[in-house]
């Protein structure tokens, strides 16, 4: 009889825990749905979406949108990941289209939209799982407030891509607290392959490598799999063809192996693009060359402050006697944390989508110390887009006509840019590197007696 009371009591917790569960699934799915419709092409929200206009500014460049390979006929700023989805995406709504009498680019959102729900919901059930490894206090509850029912959510996953590496950068950071170095090291080479910057907290969970040989396998796993997922790109680029290059200046190249171009001129758009989002534009043009020698210097400064506080944290928890494997796995957290912040503030291009990937460890760890300051910080991002370059009041009737370049002393939407990128400083430094929260090997929210290191 107690047997069976143990297991109906058991059976009773367990269907709470999933319904509990299912409302978070069930927010975020009526969110996305949301946020389909506001960023419909042509109609909608009248909200602005990377996803429409890139596609048309290098499938569509004169007459109907072309079927060009990415890479190969057509330049693509992002990884090849993301250029092969938008290429897949662009066929599925030509050949298979939800709205037949809507063209190709209403056609080729819709499905973008339904395939980028698959990471958007997969990268919940990672932040479940991670919060469960951590001992995550109240884990339904945070991320529901810092990652669903968020700004960055609504009115971000379908702005751009970044969805795609945040989920898999999750993936491998739950891969590397399961101790799995080289399964790890694969998911953040495919987060490379899609959004590069998504990649960031490999460099903190470098730091966090107990030997040698952990960080050689992690690191054969990162750089083998973004050199497979590139080869054949490069081998394709090898034999003759025509190439529309991001100047919309043809190039017909001649056999050439291996070409590299694919690889080149992804670095040297990212080079040549002005100051976005940094707190740079506070001092000055967009163009100014400082910002290829404030970037680098910036990153290697805190990346100093980061490694002697990963050191010292280190140090701390294989010294202490009550060190658990929850504090080992919120220090693996932090330092990812820490390095995407430090990558983020640091860039002279730090655009609102990027937010993606700090809404994770704002759920998993407190950088920000009060919920309303994250939300107010949230919110001024999101408006960056909504307000800057968006038309939410259109179906309304009201124009907005904010002033959106030159200096952020005239501009509304560029005074919101430096105030978010100074914010990150902020929850970098302030939150991250100084607060005494992170400074002693008690680092979880909840100390439950689990596995010693």
């Amino acid at each position: 009889m107690e047997l069976s009371n143990q297991l109906a009591s058991g059976f009773r917790s367990l269907l709470g825990r999933v319904d509990a569960r299912m409302w978070v699934y069930l927010l975020a799915g009526a969110l996305y749905i949301f946020g389909v419709w506001e960023h419909i092409p042509y109609g909608g929200g009248h909200l602005y979406s990377d996803i429409v206009t890139v596609y048309q500014n290098r499938f569509c460049h004169s007459g109907p949108c072309g079927t060009g390979l990415p890479y190969t006929n057509y330049f693509v700023e992002y990884p090849v990941i993301v250029g092969f989805f938008m290429y897949a995406m662009g066929m599925l709504g030509r050949y298979l289209p939800f709205a037949p009498s809507q063209g190709l680019l209403v056609n080729y959102y819709f499905w973008s939209a339904l395939l980028l729900l698959i990471p958007t919901y997969l990268s919940i059930d990672e932040l479940f799982k991670i919060a469960d490894i951590v001992g995550l206090k109240s884990p339904r509850r945070r991320i529901l407030l810092y990652f669903v029912a968020t700004p960055s959510f609504v009115f971000m996953v379908l702005t751009n891509w970044y969805i795609i590496g945040v989920f898999f950068t999750l993936f491998g950071l739950r891969k590397f607290l399961q101790g799995s170095r080289w399964v790890s090291g694969i998911l953040l080479g495919i987060s490379a392959a899609a959004n590069l910057v998504t990649a960031m907290p490999a460099l903190g969970l470098i730091l966090a490598m107990k030997d040698r040989r952990e960080t050689i396998k992690f690191l054969v796993g990162v750089f083998a799999t973004v050199g497979i997922i590139y080869f054949p790109v490069i081998v394709l680029n090898s034999f003759p063809h025509s190439y529309l290059n991001a100047y919309n200046v043809t190039v017909n190249y001649p056999f050439k192996f291996p070409n590299l171009n694919v690889i080149t001129d992804f670095f040297q758009y990212q080079a040549n693009w002005y100051t976005e989002g940094s707190w740079m534009l506070a001092l000055f043009s967009s163009y100014n060359p400082i910002r290829h020698v404030l970037f680098p210097a910036a990153f290697i400064l805190l990346s100093g402050a980061i490694v002697f506080k990963g050191f010292k944290m280190r140090w701390m928890l294989t010294k202490s006697a009550d060190t658990t494997f929850e504090d080992w796995a919120n220090y693996v957290v932090l330092m990812a944390a820490l390095f995407s912040f430090a990558w983020l503030f640091s860039s002279y291009v730090s655009t609102p989508q990027t937010n993606l990937l700090l809404l994770p460890f704002f759920t998993l760890l407190p950088m920000s110390k009060y919920y309303p300051e994250f939300l107010v910080f949230d919110t001024a991002n999101s408006l960056i887009d909504v307000y800057g370059f968006s038309q939410p009041l259109l179906v309304l009737g009201i124009t907005l006509h904010p002033v959106m370049f030159g200096s952020p002393y005239q501009s509304q939407v560029q005074a919101l840019e430096v105030i978010r990128s100074l914010w990150i400083g902020k929850f970098l430094i302030y939150d991250g590197l100084l607060s005494k929260r992170f400074s002693t090997a008690k680092l979880t929210i909840r100390k439950p007696p689990e596995t010693r290191v």
